[in-house]
């Protein structure tokens, strides 16, 4: 994928919440759930992109960023994916879908 294809599917995922898919604009409020991928080559495979996640119980495909080695959720948290949210309600809804997939995220 380009660089430019690239920017494009960040800005995207930036301007929109993961769980309700609403549209947020600059000065919209953001919430950011950090999680570890369960398979260590999907990280480093992905590094640096926005990659989708098919929840199965849910139905829904959820889009996250998958965060460089030497940024501060990898390197303080050992966080390498971030979610983005726009409401406790969403954190709250994405969160228990995701612990359901426990085949995608370790704790």
């Amino acid at each position: 994928m380009s660089k430019r294809s690239l920017a494009k599917e960040k800005d995207a995922w930036l301007g929109h919440c993961g769980w309700c898919n609403r549209g947020l604009g600059e000065e919209s409020e953001r919430i950011a759930i950090k999680a570890r991928l369960r398979d260590r080559k999907e990280y480093r495979k992905n590094e640096g992109k926005v990659v989708s996640f098919a929840l199965a119980d849910t139905g829904r495909t959820i889009a996250a960023y998958v965060v460089t080695r030497d940024s501060p959720a990898q390197k303080e948290e050992g966080k390498e994916v971030i979610f983005q949210v726009c409401s406790d309600r969403c954190r709250d809804e994405l969160t228990i879908a995701m612990n359901k997939e426990t085949n995608l995220w370790s704790d």
